[in-house]
């Protein structure tokens, strides 16, 4: 088995994901964001007999290297394949951290962090269905709301910036955890940006990142009148039928928590999103 790292370019790297269900970790544009940000990104490709077995993205510090949502398996393999893969990838001098999309327990796989669920919000169906599909009274807070919000793209990097400040002093003041907000703006694939205006101001907004068949709710925000309005709802409604139209089929709508975050989470399930479970954060042994 052969790890050979830094070996494809980025149209090697798309060309081997199309038409695949990829995690935004994983995608070429996210390593392209995160070195953008300061971070230093490996990519892989694992090759055995000169066939090819698995892409991986990993972001990389002395001493330590982070998987996420990967690897992308290229082909059909056994659990114990692909935990030996990840094994192989951990043999480098210092520690390796894996969170596969499904769990690989095992010997050389120590768990340490408990697998986290997401809502993910299958865009398959026809708008109709789609709608028909969501929880009645989040479809009936959507019909009331369409009355009278107008959801608008925002296009000026201005506004971008805008709503990632108001989400950094929002995430602050609440205390949870994401991924840097300023990726957005470093974003180089597709994404999505959605707003609602008023008194001249962006009052409340939505990123949404394309990575292949699957888009992520990056950040969003909302002012108190915009909270009060159930602004989301329209808006997160007008972003899946704009995504579906640009080919995507799976939205993450990101971690769901029904104890500490039970309102966030009927938000998200009340679309009709369906429970996806990630595996645990494990540290490979080499």
């Amino acid at each position: 088995m052969q790890i050979l790292w830094n070996h494809l370019d980025h149209t090697d790297w798309h060309a081997r994901l199309a038409g695949r269900a990829i995690g935004l970790r994983q995608d070429w544009a996210y390593g392209q964001a995160m070195t953008a940000l300061g971070a230093t990104v490996g990519r892989a490709v694992v090759v055995q007999n000169g066939v090819e077995l698995a892409l991986v993205q990993v972001l990389q510090r002395r001493g330590l290297r982070v998987l996420a949502q990967g690897p992308v398996w290229l082909t059909d393999l056994t659990t114990t394949q692909k935990r030996q893969i990840l094994q192989r990838l951990a043999c480098h001098f210092g520690a390796t951290i894996a969170t596969p999309d499904a769990g690989l327990g095992g010997f050389g796989m120590v768990p340490f962090v408990t697998p986290q669920a997401y809502a993910v919000w299958h865009l398959g169906p026809d708008p109709v269905q789609l709608r028909e599909n969501m929880w009645g009274k989040w479809r009936n807070r959507l019909t009331v709301a369409e009355r009278h919000i107008r959801i608008t793209d925002l296009r000026k990097p201005t506004q971008l910036a805008q709503l990632i400040a108001a989400e950094g002093a929002q995430r602050q003041a609440r205390g949870y955890a994401n991924l840097p907000g300023a990726l957005a703006q470093h974003w180089a694939g597709e994404k999505l940006v959605l707003g609602w205006m008023g008194k001249g101001a962006v009052q409340a907004g939505m990123v949404f990142l394309i990575h292949g068949q699957s888009a992520s709710y990056f950040l969003a925000w909302a002012s108190a009148q915009a909270r009060a309005a159930f602004v989301h709802g329209p808006m997160l409604w007008h972003a899946a039928q704009t995504l579906r139209g640009r080919g995507v089929m799976d939205l993450n709508l990101g971690a769901i928590d029904t104890q500490a975050g039970a309102g966030l989470a009927r938000f998200k399930l009340g679309t009709g999103a369906g429970v996806q479970w990630a595996g645990p954060t494990c540290l490979v042994l080499p």
